[in-house]
């Protein structure tokens, strides 16, 4: 009896320090490395216990599962890992960015992959491959070796039933009892302060569960109406409509904003000049040192972005598969053609998706750009995209609203030296940033050039014109509060030149309030969002309430404010500004030369469904470097029963139409943007030679 006794006991402790222990260290490695720091940790836990203890009841809950499987030591050692690596990965995303680890960078992982070659080099990339090896191997390997339960007695279902429960009345008994951690679902704002604050694994939870808007109490058919019979109606439109373009500029600010930065000269000098002659203020931004469409979104949609999910990207939840009230399509309903111009990958953040339900009518990525030049970080350099811009508004006869993404100046700054610098850094707020400091400011200084060269540009084109350009956010060059003049890390600074001779007025502003103003401007007042931004006072109470209903109403309620209806169908996205078109393939001494229009170094050319090997020439030529195997008995069965144009899917009918030429413009990962019509063989000048 004692002996068995003895035998209980110990098996109690056992599970004590497996379910208690284990989360309890997991929660102090954790928090650790959320803090870089082990004594910022242990801090962390003597000043907020509660929420320490909180954070290690949401680990001990999840861990606890593995109480009801046969394999019990398996499943809990698999979620303590995934725990140790959600701890890590949050560590080492520090180093690259200010903004923490959240549920919706799980998401981003095919963006993330996509420039990861900026951040890690080749040995970072094995070494986290092998990491990922190892730990698969282990685990296959645990599944294998581990212990497991030939039965299970209805006693330790019982218990494990009551422990589970106790854990999590406790996270629920904390959860509405501790003022310190309720306070979480108000104070989010920052998510960097937050993670701080309420440590890793509640606000990492939080982002899996907090997604969206919730619906407001109050929400309901008269609190909308209400809403919108307080705006005005349309109002009439000034005969001038303007050519609208928006700059967002990547990781762009106001450099004397820095307390202990000194430099050798002004890093943007044609900025500083523009602020000197036409309106401008500083800019509230949703997020900092990343997260650059979050500001995009807002710019673009006049939605805050803090009224979603915990650390949410709306391109990547709602906007996939919902149309919202945005600028392009305000500006749509008076004629503007709506285009977007970004130096970098068209999937980037899925953009070449989200931008049909923003109403964008073309979208030049850089996979339709010639003459793209890298930055010594791999980042295409800003000064193509004068050209590009000019080009949007030489496309239409009408006014055009015109978006520009710059990437130059984005992350990581580390690490690279800046031969012949141009501007000096004489003195850093931290020595060992002094050399990231430097790279950033040069580069920066070339993104100011592509904005002095696109004001003559536009100078030079003698059409009513207005552009914005602004920040993002911050760069991550890991700053604090307290290193800045302003003392925040959410402002960026924006300016609007014009043309039309608009008044000067300094005016600070949110993203999401930036283009209704400048719609004011131009004496432009159409759509909901827009009206209602230009009436509202903005420092109220009730304009942050009803701007909600409004935003909840149009992504996920009734749609009352448009009588139960679809306001917005999706655009018919053409990537880049002209479609791309094959016009003949004529033979050569080198193989083929194929002669077409809008072609880019990212084409591919396919023949009776395969990949041909190519040189690609210039936007007209293609040389084909590949014999092609010609087969008139195939295509004359093919014309009898092939299906007619329409039956089926548009990229399996150009494929299966045999000897036939297209043209695709592909990503570096191989996502198809755009693609040309077919030119049969038979209608080639080749063709037509070669036919007996």
């Amino acid at each position: 009896m004692m002996m068995a006794g003895k035998k209980e006991w110990g098996r109690l402790l056992s599970y004590a320090l497996r379910y208690i222990g284990v989360p309890v260290v997991l929660e102090l490695v954790i928090e650790s490395l959320n803090r870089k720091s082990v004594t910022g940790c242990i801090q962390y836990m003597l000043e907020r216990p509660l929420l320490f203890i909180f954070n290690t009841l949401i680990i001990m809950l999840t861990v606890s599962i593995a109480l009801f499987f046969k394999r019990e030591i398996f499943v809990f050692t698999t979620i303590s890992v995934v725990w140790l690596i959600f701890g890590i990965v949050n560590f080492v995303i520090l180093q690259f960015r200010v903004t923490p680890f959240s549920a919706v960078d799980i998401t981003l992982l095919e963006s993330a992959i996509s420039v990861s070659g900026h951040y890690l080099n080749p040995l970072n990339i094995a070494m986290i491959f092998l990491a990922a090896v190892v730990v698969v191997v282990s685990i296959i390997c645990l599944y294998r070796k581990a212990p497991k339960h030939t039965h299970t007695t209805q006693k330790k279902i019982i218990v494990s039933l009551i422990a589970v429960s106790l854990i999590a009345f406790a996270i629920f008994f904390l959860r509405y009892q501790s003022n310190s951690v309720q306070a979480l679902a108000t104070n989010y704002t920052n998510i960097s302060e937050a993670y701080e604050n309420y440590g890793f694994v509640y606000c990492f939870t939080n982002s899996i569960l907090d997604t969206g808007i919730g619906e407001p109490e109050d929400y309901s058919e008269e609190r909308v109406d209400r809403i919108i019979s307080s705006l005005p109606g349309a109002k009439g439109v000034t005969d001038k409509k303007p050519n609208i373009i928006f700059i967002q500029l990547e990781s762009f600010f106001d450099v004397d904003e820095v307390k202990k930065l000194k430099l050798s000269k002004d890093a943007i000098p044609n900025f500083h000049k523009l602020q000197k002659k036409y309106s401008n203020g500083l800019l509230t931004v949703p997020t900092v040192g990343a997260g650059t469409v979050n500001t995009e979104f807002e710019v673009l949609t006049g939605m805050s972005q803090r009224d979603f999910g915990t650390s949410e990207y709306p391109y990547k939840t709602v906007l996939r598969n919902t149309t919202a009230e945005s600028v392009c399509y305000d500006l749509k309903k008076l004629g503007y053609r709506t285009h977007c111009v970004h130096n970098n990958e068209g999937t980037f953040y899925g953009r070449n998706k989200v931008f049909v339900n923003l109403g964008f009518d073309t979208f030049t990525s850089m996979e339709f750009m010639d003459g793209l030049e890298d930055n010594p970080n791999g980042w295409k350099k800003d000064r193509i995209l004068t050209g590009e811009i000019i080009d949007t508004l030489d496309s239409t006869k009408g006014p055009d609203f015109t978006l520009g993404i710059t990437v130059q100046s984005h992350g990581k700054y580390q690490g690279f030296e800046v031969e012949n610098a141009l501007i000096q850094v004489l003195k850093a707020p931290d020595e060992d940033l002094k050399e990231a400091y430097q790279y950033y400011v040069n580069q920066l200084y070339e993104v100011d050039q592509m904005i002095g060269d696109l004001v003559k540009a536009l100078e030079k084109r003698k059409e009513d014109t207005i552009l914005v350009l602004y920040g993002d956010h911050l760069p991550s060059l890991d700053m604090k509060k307290e290193d800045l003049h302003d003392s925040n890390l959410y402002q960026t600074q924006y300016v609007i030149w014009d043309n039309m001779g608009l008044s000067r007025k300094e005016k600070n502003i949110a993203s999401y309030q930036l283009y209704p103003e400048v719609l004011e401007r131009a004496g432009i007042h159409e759509g909901n969002i827009t009206r209602f931004h230009q009436e509202a006072e903005w420092k109220t109470k009730s304009y942050h309430e009803d701007l909600k209903v409004l935003e909840y109403d149009m992504l996920y309620g009734e749609k009352y404010a448009f009588k139960g209806l679809e306001p917005y169908q999706p655009t018919e996205l053409l990537m880049g500004t002209e479609p791309v078109k094959v016009d003949d393939v004529v033979k050569n001494e080198q193989g083929y030369l194929m002669t077409g229009s809008n072609f880019t170094p990212y084409s591919h050319v396919l023949f009776d469904g395969e990949e041909l090997s190519i040189d690609w020439i210039d936007s007209g030529h293609i040389q084909i470097l590949d014999e092609i195997d010609y087969d008139e008995e195939e295509e004359e069965a093919e014309e009898t029963s092939s299906p007619e144009p329409g039956e089926e899917g548009l990229e399996e009918e150009k494929e299966d139409i045999p000897d036939a030429f297209f043209v695709q413009i592909q990503s570096d990962g191989g996502t198809v943007l755009a693609e040309s019509e077919v030119l049969l063989w038979k209608e080639t000048s080749a063709g037509k030679t070669e036919m007996p």
